[in-house]
Parts: C-alpha cells; structure tokens; sequence
C-alpha cells in the first residue's frame, strides 16, 4: 500500500517545520510506502527554505517541495492529488502534527477494511496561550478546530460532524470518481472565508461513499494566542455567513423560502440568539452569551455577501466591519 501525505502551506514557516518533524518522527510499519508533498501555497516568508532543511530527515520516504502560485487552499490541495500516485491520499494542515503511530492506524484500518472510501479522526488542542478563558465552549469546534468526539467509531453521515479540512484520509479511487476540491471557494492570503470543506464532503455522501470517524487517528492541532478571543470568533463567523451564501449561490441552492434573498429560517435563527445573548448578557453568561452570537453573525454574513458585497454600501460596511469585528489572521 502507498500513503500520499499533501501538506498546504501558506507563510507558516515555523509552524510547517512542526508539522514537518512529527512525519518524520513518525514509525512506518512494513508494506507502508509513503510520499510526501509540501505544497507551497504562494508563500511569502521561509516556507521552501524550511522544506529544504528538513529534506535530511525524510531519506526513508518520497518527498518533495511543490509551488501552487493560484492563492487558495483549494488550487494547493488539487495540485497535491493530481501529482499523488498513492492508493490513500491524506492532507494535513500546516499546523497539526500527528501521532507516531499514526501511519500505522492509517495503513491497518485502510487495509482491513475494504469497504471503506474515506476517515477522519481525533484533534486535540496544543494552547500558545497558558491561560484557557472559561467561554472557550464555542470556539472549540470551529474557531480551534478542537475535534475529540469520544473513544468510539461511527458513521459519517447528513447529521453527523462533517470531515473536517485539517486532516483526512480518502482513497484515490474516490477523487477519480467525485472530482477534487472545489476552487471558487474557501480561504484565500488572510481571509475567513471556508466552506471548501463542506462542498466535497457533501459530493461524498451524494455518490454514496463510507467514511468513519477513527478515534485511533489522533492529531495535535496549535491554536495560536489570537485565535482564543472573542473578535477571532465574531470575525469567523461572520466568515462563515459569507461563505455559505457563495456555497449555495454556486454549489448547493438552498430551495426554501427567502426574504432579501436570505434564507428565512436565518432570520428566525438571528432573532432568537439576539434574544437569547440579551438574556444571557442579563444573567452573567458569558459563554452562553457568545454561543448564542454566532447566528447573528453567520446571518449578517450572508445577508452582506448576498445583498450589499458589491453595491455602494460595500466600502463603509468593510470599514465598520473591520471595528466591530476585527479581521484577523488566518
């Protein structure tokens, strides 16, 4: 069996040699070839230098530096599977690192089971920040991209966590038969915008492919200082509002009833966590308080993508935005 690991990058030098040293380190079981493509994603900083400097430790497998100019996740992870020759394909990002025995659960359960087309598996949490706020709830499963759902295996399905973009693991079959990732979305230099993710992972349930959650895959994920805070979470957010509403004008049309060419239900989602966070603001809840924000915000940003992103009000809404929900880094 052949394991093809796509690592996208985009100026996190530093964070890529991490990422870099935990697949070096890694134990390779007998009959696992591996290949190893770091792709650059039109990075700025030290990104092919800091590849190069690894290259040492990866005498034992196929690796190799690969430059994808077209910014976007999406173009960086399309390249990596075009290129790939294995019969299991994964992508990491470049900023998780995985278990030693990681290659080892990967190998065991794709060969033991036949039937199964893709799997995702555990994220834990490494903190740059030492003091962990007490509302941290809400960001946990997308802000942090914290994904620990339990010791047990289950099915991925409509109604379950969707495989998330951090890590996967998929059969090449699969891509030959879905197509690849879809490339007018997701996030671009330092913007939020996401939804990538969803769009394949939807594609693979629609051609009725078998994917699990493996609680045997365990990665470590760094959740820099800036992303504990709660401007980080009203900014993505907002992020996602905007990307679902390019997710169904292009790829998924939502066919229920609209008002302002939004989806009703976001409305009555929007009012009712506007009246739950004033409750919550009353009582002292901070956590249930920002929890509750988040369909505010999504809904804000689908009604800005969808009726204000290219009209007049789209410069001075950019600049209060950039106040009242400060931009960050990606």
């Amino acid at each position: 069996m052949k394991l093809s690991v796509l690592v996208p990058t985009y100026n996190r030098a530093e964070r890529l040699r991490e990422t870099l040293k935990s697949l070096a380190d890694a134990a390779v079981p007998e009959g696992l070839q591996i290949e190893i493509f770091v792709i650059d994603n039109n990075s700025t900083d030290a990104t092919k230098m800091v590849v190069e400097e690894m290259r040492p430790e990866f005498s034992h497998v196929e690796y190799d530096y690969v430059f994808e100019p077209r910014q976007g996740k999406s173009f960086a992870l399309n390249n990596g599977v075009r290129r790939s020759t294995g019969d299991i394909i994964t992508g990491i990002d470049d900023d998780i690192q995985i278990r030693s025995d990681w290659f080892s659960a990967a190998e065991s359960l794709f060969r033991e089971r036949k039937d199964l087309d893709f799997a995702g598996g555990k994220i834990l949490p490494t903190w740059e920040e030492e003091n962990i706020p007490e509302w941290i709830d809400p960001l946990k499963d997308g802000v942090l991209g914290w994904r620990d759902y339990g010791d047990r295996e289950w099915d991925y399905d409509e109604n379950s966590p969707i495989l998330t973009g951090g890590h996967w693991v998929i059969r090449r079959k699969v891509f030959d038969e879905v197509g690849l990732f879809a490339e007018g979305i997701g996030a671009t230099g330092k913007n939020l915008m996401s939804c990538e993710d969803d769009v394949f992972y939807y594609k693979l349930l629609d051609a009725g492919k078998k994917g699990i959650y493996c609680p045997r895959f365990v990665f470590f994920h760094f959740i820099p200082k800036y992303r504990v805070s709660k401007k980080y979470f009203r900014h993505w957010c907002f992020g996602i509002g905007m990307s679902q509403s390019v997710m169904e004008a292009q790829f998924k049309a939502y066919e229920g009833a609209k008002i302002f060419r939004v989806p009703r239900y976001l409305y009555r989602e929007a009012i009712r966590g506007l009246g739950l966070r004033i409750k919550n603001l009353v009582s002292g809840s901070a956590t249930e308080a920002l929890e509750n924000e988040k369909s505010v915000l999504i809904f804000a940003g689908y009604f800005f993508e969808r009726n204000l992103s290219t009209g007049i009000l789209n410069k001075p809404l950019r600049l209060i935005s950039r106040v009242l929900i400060s931009p960050a880094s990606r």
